[in-house]
């Protein structure tokens, strides 16, 4: 039986107002051509009718060319599962991450040796079992209610799990958004070991191309260094 975090709490009466918001609409369109006078006015020749078929014929094969109106939306489902559903809620919290400082990147990764990197690791074995680390490590200091974000790229081929870990930071919460605005994945726990994609669905990206996201990082209840890493295995 899956606890009902106190995130999950949080997010059930804006939960129920975005899902009311979140019917989409539908539009249609349609309708005969109108079609061409055949008829000749008094006094003209009976040669003369079929050039009025010229113009009709050009008319009627103009919407056989709709290919370049019909190009099919991009997929923002989400990537990984969502507490938060309001529209309004998550513009805010992707505002507070665009406006946010940048977390601090270390090319190594989770590889090294520190307390955060090794933070990460132990969290891993667990929550990202069979994954590898890929890309930078993002670390960075957090108050308690302040942000960090950082840009996280998945591409279609691979499996991804993101990972963050802080030893003073109580409750550290991590939310991958999709500019302009639309959530695609966040934790949904209320603890210092946050994942989004975790066991057993990480984020299987079905993009033809790759995609960059913004990863909001915030300190909920606590202060302290952070460290998030990007986890990825071939799907």
């Amino acid at each position: 039986m899956t606890k009902m975090t106190g995130k999950a709490r949080r997010f059930v009466a804006s939960g129920a107002l975005g899902a009311a918001m979140a019917v989409p609409a539908l539009y249609g369109c349609g309708g005969a051509a109108k079609p061409a006078d055949t008829a000749a006015e008094p006094g003209e020749s009976a040669s003369a009718a079929p050039a009025e078929a010229t113009p009709a014929s050009a008319t009627s094969a103009a919407p056989a060319d709709s290919s370049s109106t019909a190009a099919s939306p991009p997929d923002t489902s989400p990537l990984a599962q969502v507490l938060s559903t309001d529209p309004a809620e998550i513009q805010k919290i992707f505002e507070a991450a665009s406006a946010a400082p940048a977390a601090a990147l270390k090319p190594d990764g989770a590889k090294g040796h520190d307390p955060l990197a090794k933070g990460i690791r132990d969290a891993a074995k667990k929550l990202a079992a069979g994954m590898k680390p890929e890309g930078p490590l993002a670390t960075g200091l957090l108050k308690e209610k302040q942000h960090l974000q950082t840009d996280v790229t998945l591409a279609p081929g691979k499996c991804y799990s993101i990972i963050g870990y802080s030893k003073k930071v109580k409750d550290l919460d991590l939310y991958l958004l999709l500019p302009p605005g639309l959530l695609s994945g966040q934790d949904l726990t209320d603890d210092n070991k946050p994942i989004v994609g975790g066991p057993p669905q990480p984020m299987c990206p079905v993009s033809p191309t790759a995609i960059t996201y913004k990863l909001d990082i915030f300190a909920d209840s606590g202060s302290g260094e952070v460290a998030v890493q990007l986890f990825s295995k071939g799907n």
